[in-house]
């Protein structure tokens, strides 16, 4: 069972969850459907998952290597300051590149979203830990809301129902795996909506 909680926990991951709302805001959205080509769409996504899922695992490998955190899992909340300004860093050099190259609409607002969840998570961090997990499983659940409730995007209808599941999924692995409690658990589901939905609403 501690087995499938570490799987979970792992492939579901707050940056893999950043990706895969991306991708579906670019394969699945009917605007972004209808603009990119296929070769388009792959060249996009590769940049995006090598900047913000391969990169940001490099540098928590590297700081772990240069015995900068103890853990790749960063167990210990004191020692994620640095691990999370990179991955603010490289979500921040992913948007920036992005918009350069007029790429912008929803996939850039939630990218910009996130960017500041990771930051809000770095200032609440001096004071308690909440989970990032939730935070990234409440941030895909939030824009899914956006999309099936106030955009009225039909065909994101069973996204949302999934990431219900995600999020369920995410909470349970990490409680599973005493790495949270109950309470840093909601807290985190409430900073990824509560982020997430208004800023998708005023600026996307």
């Amino acid at each position: 069972m501690r087995f499938l909680a570490l799987f979970c926990s792992v492939i579901l991951h707050p940056l893999i969850l950043l990706n895969i709302g991306l991708f579906s805001l670019l394969k699945f959205h009917p605007y972004y459907q209808s603009k990119f080509y296929d070769e388009q769409f792959y060249t996009i996504s590769m940049f995006i998952a090598v900047n913000t899922i391969l990169m940001p695992f490099l540098s928590v490998y590297l700081l772990k290597r240069f015995k900068i955190i103890d853990s790749l899992y960063m167990e210990n909340p004191k020692q994620r300051f640095f691990p999370y300004i990179i991955m603010a860093l490289l979500l921040g050099f992913t948007a920036y590149e992005l918009f350069k190259n007029d790429f912008t609409g929803l996939p850039l607002i939630f990218l910009l979203s996130t960017i500041l969840c990771v930051l809000l998570n770095v200032v609440i961090n001096f004071k308690f830990t909440i989970s990032s997990h939730a935070i990234g499983a409440g941030g895909l659940l939030g824009l899914f809301v956006f999309l099936t409730l106030f955009q009225h995007v039909s065909v994101f209808n069973w996204f949302l129902v999934v990431a219900i599941l995600v999020a369920g999924v995410s909470g349970w692995a990490r409680l599973s795996l005493n790495a949270h409690s109950e309470k840093q658990l909601y807290l985190g589901y409430l900073l990824g909506l509560a982020v997430v939905i208004p800023v998708c609403c005023v600026f996307a």
